[in-house]
């Protein structure tokens, strides 16, 4: 089979999970005014634990965010700037990952239920996106799958964020790293999901790309 990934995208915090060779890699670009080191300083949060269990499994890069100025047309000017940069560094990673595979992605429709300019933002960076995957894969190894069947996948078609979580606990994938990953993610449940259900930051976002990975597999696995 080929190189499948699964992309979990946003402007904040996009994420992926790629399947290759039967090897599972997880990766995440924070973009926040807090630094790297900040970041990981708490040894019981994501960014610490994942760094320390293998860069070669867990890839975690970050980008600052800077305060957008008041004027509309400076404003615009470098939200363009900031979408360009945000999608070359995230997919020049997964292309470093996949070097040489022949790759199928997938990921998420928009979500209306963000409006305004938020809906637009996310719209232009995710063209962006879309066209660096085409043009890398050819629209016939591109998939985009609405949220609600991504989740009824792995739960139900509702799904919260701590519902996710504990369904890839029980998710079994033989002959992978799946369950190494699972692994820390049931170590560590406790500290990791809060009392409203919320899951910390950048494990929310990976968990949804690894769902879609899985998608992408299962769908695939059924075509063949």
């Amino acid at each position: 089979m080929k190189t499948l990934v699964g992309i979990d995208f946003s402007l904040n915090s996009p994420a992926f999970c790629i399947l290759r060779e039967n090897e599972f890699t997880w990766g995440s670009l924070t973009r926040s005014d807090r630094t790297e080191e900040s970041l990981k300083k708490n040894t019981k949060k994501p960014y610490h634990i994942l760094s320390e269990s293998g860069a070669d499994h867990y890839v975690l890069m970050f980008m600052g965010k800077d305060k957008m100025p008041e004027e509309y047309s400076e404003r615009e000017r470098i939200k363009i700037d900031y979408f360009q940069q945000l999608v070359d560094e995230f997919w020049v990673e997964i292309e470093s990952i996949c070097a040489g595979d022949d790759i199928i992605v997938a990921m998420e429709g928009l979500s209306f239920a963000s409006n305004g300019n938020a809906l637009i933002d996310i719209s232009m960076a995710t063209a962006l996106l879309r066209k660096k995957i085409v043009d890398h894969t050819g629209s016939e190894n591109f998939y985009v799958y609405s949220p609600t069947s991504v989740k009824k996948f792995a739960y139900k078609g509702n799904a919260k964020k701590h519902e996710l979580y504990n369904s890839l606990i029980e998710r079994e994938f033989p002959e992978t790293n799946l369950g190494s990953f699972t692994s820390i993610l049931d170590e560590n449940k406790g500290e990791w999901i809060t009392g409203s259900g919320n899951v910390n930051k950048p494990l929310d976002d990976i968990i949804d790309a690894t769902w879609i990975c899985l998608f992408l597999y299962d769908s695939i696995s059924k075509k063949d």
